[in-house]
């Protein structure tokens, strides 16, 4: 029983080391003005408002495809596997 007890406690360690550590590495993304780059080739410019697990939401934004840019009205929710690189400005 106690092998068992043991095991369970240090998944659940691990689990919120886990969770701290994802929280951590996007906290600083939060309400600050952002480039992302999708791997499409296209690029948002805007203020990340938050990541809500494979999303990345994103306010204030202005999407450059191609040579061109398009201010957009309202959010951007933009899917975190597609996102190449972010970043900070």
């Amino acid at each position: 029983m106690l092998p068992v007890v043991a095991a369970a406690a240090s998944l659940a360690v691990l689990a919120g080391v886990w969770l701290a550590v994802a929280w951590w590495t996007w906290r600083p993304l939060v309400r600050r003005r952002v480039v992302v780059q999708l791997d499409d080739g296209s690029s948002f410019d805007g203020v990340a408002m938050s990541r809500r697990g494979p999303l990345l939401v994103l306010d204030d934004v202005t999407v450059r495809v191609a040579g061109s840019s398009q201010r957009i009205d309202g959010r951007v929710v933009v899917e975190r596997p597609r996102v190449v690189f972010v970043q900070v400005i």
